[in-house]
């Protein structure tokens, strides 16, 4: 790719020998930039921003402030659970309902609340008003839009009216950098503050800063590349519901859909060289190139017609 080349073409020896500011002063401008002009935010400037190792540095900073109770709304993103394990933290979590909606529940303000949107692993957007319902009861409400990028609908609005808001971004998906590790909050400037106390110092390397100023300086080519992610996931999900799969509507670059066998289907598929996840009884498939998601479709097709998965 051409902006890896430029960025390893104005590497300096220098660079790599020095400590560099996490954000650079460049690289803030940059980020403020973009988020201004996909979110048409006025009120959001240096102050309400931080970077992250990845948005799962996110998640483990504000885990590691420890709240009183964590809240999880499953299907959910599995590493949450994951973290909060290893830190031996008190979690509840809480099914969605009717249709994959965020069920009515008592929430305390000594709560904290994790809610990927889109969600993950469902690929579905949840509604504004059931988000806003969330917000409104005063506990700590993490939104984690991975997957801003593939639906351009974000929550960053809300920041100027619920401070106990926080939106966690990462650059591992639509900008495929999950190699580098980068990531960002977007918060009221106390959770900010907060957050800087309980990360790493220089938690992002130079290289990695550079390469994201370049992308988002030429984001237009990544632009392209979403739109044919978009126009593959639709066709596979097409297929899908041709086998008789119901497939969840997807705002990512992964489908989701229901079967009688997900573990038992995930391990054929696994042994003939496709790889797809099994979560809460579904399985979720990321979208490839043509040619990958055609073999896909074609494997599992002949491992339906042998009885090995059932649509449900």
């Amino acid at each position: 790719m051409d902006i890896i080349k430029r960025v390893l073409e104005n590497l300096t020896e220098e660079d790599i020998a020095r400590y560099h500011d996490t954000p650079t002063p460049e690289l803030k401008r940059c980020l403020l930039s973009y988020i201004k002009d996909t979110t048409r935010t006025d009120f959001i400037d240096e102050h309400w921003i931080t970077v992250t190792s990845g948005s799962d540095e996110g998640i483990t900073i504000l885990m590691s402030m420890r709240p009183k109770r964590l809240v999880f709304f499953p299907p959910t993103y599995f590493w949450y659970y994951t973290f909060a394990e290893n830190m031996n933290l008190h979690y509840e979590e809480f099914p969605l309902i009717n249709d994959m909606r965020i069920p009515e529940v008592e929430l305390r303000r000594d709560d904290m609340v994790f809610i990927p949107n889109p969600n993950n692993p469902t690929g579905h957007l949840f509604e504004e008003e059931e988000l806003e319902r969330i917000f409104k009861s005063g506990a700590t409400v993490v939104v984690d839009e991975a997957y801003f990028e593939f639906s351009w609908i974000s929550s960053i609005k809300y920041l100027k009216k619920y401070d106990n808001l926080i939106i966690l971004r990462t650059f591992s998906k639509a900008f495929a950098f999950a190699g580098q590790r980068f990531g960002y909050a977007i918060a009221h400037p106390k959770w900010i503050e907060k957050m800087e106390k309980f990360k790493q110092p220089y938690n992002v390397g130079i290289l990695t800063q550079m390469l994201v100023i370049e992308s988002l300086k030429n984001r237009w080519l990544f632009y392209g590349r979403i739109k044919e992610i978009e126009m593959e996931r639709e066709r596979l999900k097409e297929a899908l519901e041709r086998l008789g799969f119901n497939v969840f509507p997807s705002y990512t670059n992964f489908l989701y859909f229901k079967t009688k066998n997900a573990r038992g289907l995930v391990k054929e598929l696994e042994k003939r060289g496709i790889l797809v996840r099994e979560l809460w009884n579904g399985i979720r498939v990321s979208i490839g190139k043509k040619f990958e998601n055609d073999l896909f479709i074609k494997t599992l097709s002949e491992l339906i017609s042998r009885g090995e998965g059932v649509a449900e």
